[in-house]
């Protein structure tokens, strides 16, 4: 039987078990020795730091008092803090903050101190009390905190502690066959598939994006700037373990071909298993007879951001719960009958992507004619029994109505739904309609973004009669109407492309497409469209003679579907985005 435990007193406020911006292992150490009033920082913190850093007197007091407090439990809030605008001039207002030295200021800022937070607790260090949002140490927490600085012993506790951390398990199963992986690479492979929280930049369209930039700063910018969750996650977890010598960075070069020109891309974040590296992944499998290391699994990793974030994160905890209780193989059916008995309807591929993703973030499942097996031990997983929460949102609803019709498309693309939902996510939005054209599709194509370009572009190359077409993407909460302005943009690109004239637009974006293409068409792309957005379509087709239409992102993944099914060609796509209308394969 399984160690899972269910709760009807447990909940969570709080988004556990990744994160992206903490690194240096001495800040780990004082982050947990917050919590032990027997070590000498403890102590320096209540006596120096907090009284020279935490300026408002009645903070200064409670924070002292807290600390002096046994048994030690800390709020989240008394941890974290809070920030101003702008939050470059905000105070120190909490007790992380005031225990860490950031870059610029002697405190760090709520957001790097959350950071801290979450690390600390996926080591095992300190443990959530979900009744009343507080944290205290663990014994693993103790041990941490009591060791000698720098020792052999202090070493050994962190490298445990981090080989618990499932994630961990899967960068380095990735990297185990002797792989040279950029962030990129290993970021695709990390997490939930389609998941909102889990996204990664295709890379491929990184890389095309860096060979049409000759600008140095701007190609250093993309380098930096350019990512997703998936992709952060992966880059601070091989910070880890390049600190534990486990893997080791190695800048990675691309070869790029645009209109038959070769350019040489890198890629500096990129990674290579060690020795070190191997012989704790076989550590983490339990070969040669060495005890296998348990996995904490916490319940809120299991989905980070999503409306339905409860209803999943409970559902994947159950399917690692059958898995668990089974000592043999468990098939898609009987883990789906075992769903239905907790009230959980779902479908055998919705149940196949949670596995998949289950593999992602490192736990050890295989799979055999009979079904599926669990080859971890799991620890620190709690189901609340009161968080299910009212059902399944309109975009998961989407998502798993796509996931059942998509057989050719890979899932991740249905992180497409939500990204066309969110207003915040218009880049990655815009990069991965065009990797979807490009990747799956059979187009040649390319991302352009920035001022004065559009969104992306894409073309035949294989058909008799060649044709081109221009992307605009738009991610909007509550659909899209095309404003006068942005019909207007789209009338302007347009009109370059078919003057050709850098007296017009100095970074002539039209050149991206090859001499062989005569005929041209538009594309709006967007969550869904309302108002009277089909008259302005016919509009920019009046003024341009130039044909476009509309496609929302549930048929963009209908008519990918299609196309690699080979239920329609590109020369039927053509006549089908050039009616000047919204395209509907499918009433969604």
């Amino acid at each position: 039987m399984s160690n899972i435990e269910l709760s009807t007193k447990y909940s969570s406020k709080r988004s556990f078990g990744w994160c992206q911006d903490a690194s240096d292992f001495r800040s780990l150490k004082n982050v947990v020795q917050i919590f032990d009033n027997k070590s000498e920082f403890h102590n320096n913190l209540i006596n120096a730091r907090i009284p020279m850093l935490v300026e408002d007197p009645v903070l200064v007091k409670k924070f002292q008092k807290i600390l002096k407090t046994e048994p030690l439990q800390i709020s989240y809030s008394d941890l974290v803090g809070t920030h101003s605008n702008p939050r470059k001039n905000s105070p120190c207002n909490a007790i992380i903050q005031a225990s860490v030295c950031g870059q610029v200021k002697q405190y760090l800022s709520d957001w790097a101190s959350d950071s801290f937070l979450r690390w600390a607790h996926l080591c095992g260090f300190i443990k959530y009390n979900g009744e009343n949002d507080t944290f205290e140490i663990t014994e693993d927490g103790l041990e941490y905190s009591s060791s000698i600085d720098n020792s052999d012993e202090e070493k050994e506790i962190i490298l445990n502690a981090i080989l618990k951390y499932p994630p961990v398990s899967r960068i380095l199963q990735l990297l185990s066959n002797g792989e040279h992986l950029s962030k990129f690479e290993i970021g695709s492979q990390l997490g939930f598939v389609g998941d909102e929280g889990f996204t990664s930049l295709p890379q491929n369209i990184l890389l095309t994006s860096l060979a049409m930039t000759t600008d140095t700063k701007e190609k250093n910018k993309m380098k930096s700037d350019w990512d997703g969750s998936s992709d952060k996650y992966a880059r601070q977890i091989c910070k880890w373990l390049q600190k534990l010598g486990l893997v080791r960075q190695v800048e990675k070069d691309y070869k790029i071909t645009l209109d038959g020109k070769e350019y040489i891309e890198k890629i500096g974040q990129a990674y290579m298993i060690t020795p070190d590296g191997l012989k704790a992944y076989r550590k983490l499998q339990g070969v040669n007879k060495v005890s296998k290391i348990s996995k904490n699994v916490f319940w809120e990793m299991l989905c980070p951001k999503a409306n339905d974030r409860y209803y999943i994160r409970n559902r994947r905890a159950y399917i690692i719960k059958f898995l668990s209780d089974s000592s043999s193989p468990i098939s898609l059916e009987k883990i789906k009958e075992k769903l239905d008995d907790v009230k959980f309807d779902e479908s055998l591929e919705t149940i196949k992507d949670d596995i998949i993703g289950l593999q992602n973030i490192g736990l050890f499942i295989k799979e055999s004619s009979n079904g599926y097996i669990l080859n971890d031990d799991i620890q620190n997983l709690v189901i609340p029994l009161n968080s299910i929460g009212t059902g399944k949102s309109d975009t998961l609803r989407l998502k798993d109505f796509c996931r059942d019709i998509l057989e050719n498309i890979p899932h991740n693309y249905l992180n497409l739904i939500d990204l066309a939902y969110d207003p915040k996510s218009n880049r990655q939005f815009e990069m991965e309609v065009v990797d979807l054209f490009v990747s799956e599709c059979g187009y040649k194509g390319l991302h352009l973004g920035g001022g004065r370009k559009p969104d992306g572009i894409i073309y035949t190359d294989t058909l008799d009669e060649n044709y081109g077409t221009i992307i605009d993407t738009k991610a909007y909460s509550k659909g899209y109407s095309l404003p006068i302005s942005q019909a207007d943009e789209m009338r302007r690109y347009i009109e370059e492309n078919n003057k050709r004239d850098e007296k017009i637009n100095s970074n002539k974006w039209w050149l991206n497409f090859p001499d062989i293409i005569k005929k041209f068409g538009f594309l709006f792309v967007s969550s869904e469209f309302n108002g009277q957005f089909e008259s302005k379509l016919k509009n920019i087709a009046q003024s341009t003679s130039i044909h476009g239409g509309a496609l929302n992102v549930v048929n963009l993944l209908i008519l990918a579907e299609n196309i690699k099914s080979n239920i329609m060609d590109l020369e039927q796509v053509y006549n089908l985005i050039t009616q000047d209308s919204e395209i509907k394969l499918i009433d969604a």
